[in-house]
């Protein structure tokens, strides 16, 4: 079944309550906590169906599934990424995302400190080009370390994105699957029509958690996964990655049991 646009996948999400985006930025949790899943899409329909009365899912212009597409940046030494490789605390993602297919863009600084809380800041753009960087150099330098001069387009993805809010709005749950990654550096796009990632966005505890319990019943476990880092060491095999090898080889798995099951 293809989800992104089978009439059975529509059906589903017409089973949860609506949320406007107006409402859902109520509950964008900009300091939060964080659990990641990495699983197959096939488990995505089940696993909404568990759901669908637990949560509310974001419709803009009649679309409850929107597409994301993201540029990320880094140093020429890729600092980020490889910080992120050694698991250090206090480490930043800059990325310019286009939300939707209109034009709402923002640069946003994602930071983690050594508690393990991700914090984001962000600021509206005009565009995703690397000269939006050099204009909000201020923004940058008050929210990272990083100079607009010192780090270039290293990455881009594009991806579907389903979001759930709960209903006491402590909660929210990011579904993504569709994913591509592109690079100057890499001869072809990455295409992952296997995967699925979820992410649960909480400010203290997890035990509530509706989707979190549907996971457990999958036995999907919660799995540290970035998509810049992973993008990389995927798109790049010869950059550093040993502690990311567990992840990237899951990545391969799921995907290519995807394919095979739907030959």
């Amino acid at each position: 079944m293809n989800m992104s646009t089978g009439t059975d996948f529509d059906k589903i999400l017409k089973q949860f309550e609506a949320i406007s985006l107006k409402e859902v930025n109520k509950a964008s949790l900009m300091r939060r906590k964080d659990n990641k899943y990495l699983f197959s899409y096939q488990h995505l329909p089940a696993l909404l169906e568990m759901v669908s009365k637990d949560y509310r899912v974001l419709e803009i212009d009649g679309s409850r599934s929107q597409q994301y597409h993201t540029r990320y940046f880094d140093t020429d030494g890729r600092e980020m990424y490889h910080k992120h490789h050694r698991g250090l605390a206090n480490r930043h993602k800059v990325r310019i995302r286009r939300y939707g297919s209109g034009d709402l863009h923002f640069l946003e600084v994602k930071k983690k400190n050594a508690k393990g809380v991700t914090s984001k800041k962000r600021v509206q753009t005009s565009g995703m080009d690397h000269d939006v960087i050099m204009k909000e150099e201020d923004f940058l330098l008050s929210v990272s370390p990083y100079e607009g001069s010192g780090i270039d387009l290293t990455m881009e993805n594009d991806f579907h994105r389903i979001t759930l809010v709960s209903h006491t709005q402590t909660e929210r749950v990011t579904l993504d699957y569709g994913l591509q990654f592109f690079s100057k550096e890499s001869e072809e796009p990455l295409y992952l029509p296997g995967i699925a990632v979820a992410e649960i966005k909480f400010e203290n505890h997890l035990s509530g958690s509706s989707l979190h319990a549907a996971l457990r019943k999958f036995r999907i476990k919660p799995r540290r996964f970035s998509k810049y880092a992973i993008g990389m060491a995927l798109l790049h095999p010869g950059l550093k990655q040993n502690r990311f090898k567990r992840r990237v080889r899951m990545v391969h798995q799921i995907n290519e049991s995807y394919h095979l099951t739907t030959k």
